[in-house]
């Protein structure tokens, strides 16, 4: 298994860690392996954060989601992905962002880590599940909210 889960950094301290944010986790005291061109870019992340139009939650969320898509993932083969992070990280990654783990989708929890397994699991059949491992390696699953069916809806392959 290429991808073992995702997790935040604060629930993920130990295992094969590989940030995906733009500054490689380090505003959040991570210094490990990065993989920053999954990350958003900073005037996805600063619309999001902003909200300059007043959108609803679930219109930024969907706003969101179209944005990434078609910025990273929608040239993008999964299984190319997977393979270049084999190359660079071997194997068992645990993906890496800032946001906690929730069950609703929602602008606190919503976060690209999750956007970015899902849209695999949709692509591939592969689940990357949540989690949360410790120092001991001990892993605990975390259930969380299911992006799969609102990113069927919003992303139209051309």
């Amino acid at each position: 298994m290429i991808i073992r889960g995702t997790s935040c950094y604060t629930n993920a301290k130990s295992g094969n860690l590989v940030s995906i944010t733009g500054d490689g986790g380090n505003a959040w005291g991570f210094y490990g392996n990065a993989y920053k061109k999954m990350s958003p870019k900073l005037y996805l992340w600063q619309y999001y954060d902003q909200n300059p139009e007043n959108l609803s939650e679930d219109e930024l969320i969907d706003w969101y989601i179209k944005e990434f898509y078609d910025l990273r993932l929608k040239d993008l083969n999964p299984y190319e992905l997977m393979d270049t992070l084999k190359q660079k990280f071997g194997e068992e990654i645990i993906l890496l962002c800032h946001e906690l783990p929730g069950l609703e989708i929602n602008k606190e929890h919503f976060c690209h880590r999750r956007l970015l397994a899902d849209w695999i699991e949709l692509e591939t059949g592969i689940v990357i599940p949540e989690l949360s491992i410790n120092e001991s390696g001990v892993i605990t699953f975390k259930e969380t909210y299911d992006l799969k069916p609102r990113m069927k809806k919003l992303i139209k392959k051309d």
